[in-house]
């Protein structure tokens, strides 16, 4: 039931500008994984857990005073889960990587492919599609699966743009031949 409960925020939307929204709707769903057996009682690692909120990356462009209420955008949203992980490895999301999140313009989720992908810091992210996914560099987006895996919404719409649901923190810098958080050559991490 989370994966159908998933999508009826998504498909909302629309009740304000997108930080509104953000404030306001569920985010990826999470289940217990490998410490749910841990649990008294005991959960199943695939037993839906709650739902994760976007509350970290609103606080950083808060924080770093990105506009997400200036009109005509599309907001990549990673979860707090996404922040946490990120953060643990490159440290706390800054103004840029904040900026990078938000493109210029309203993108469809369907359109990400040829659609202008330049963001508010002013780099263009590189979109891929593989293993039936969309990729914004090393994220995929709005992809919706099936218990227990998490579900990213797409195309929720806002008065001022849409906002896509991001498994990771995307950042400015990224290159396919990085390799990813920490590894030798990953802009996150170069000091």
């Amino acid at each position: 039931a989370p994966a159908a409960a998933a999508a009826a925020p998504a498909a909302g939307g629309g009740g304000g500008s997108i930080s509104a929204v953000l404030q306001s709707m569920q985010g990826p769903d999470l289940y217990w994984e490998e410490k749910g057996p841990l649990q008294d009682p005991p959960k199943e690692e695939s037993d839906f857990k709650e739902y994760d909120t976007f509350s970290t990356f609103l606080a950083a462009c808060q924080q770093h005073g990105v506009d997400l209420t200036q009109p005509d955008i599309t907001v990549l949203a990673p979860g707090n889960v996404a922040c946490e992980q990120f953060s643990a490895v490159a440290g706390p999301l800054t103004k840029a990587v904040c900026e990078y999140h938000v493109i210029k313009g309203v993108v469809n989720k369907d359109s990400l492919g040829s659609a202008d992908l330049t963001t508010v810091e002013g780099s263009t992210i590189t979109y891929r599609r593989m293993f039936r996914k969309d990729f914004l560099d090393n994220a995929f987006c709005g992809q919706p699966s099936s218990p227990p895996r998490t579900s990213y919404c797409a195309n929720v719409k806002a008065d001022n743009g849409l906002i896509h649901g991001l498994n990771e923190v995307i950042y400015p810098g990224w290159s396919e031949s990085s390799g990813g958080y920490g590894s030798e050559g990953d802009a996150a991490t170069r000091a």
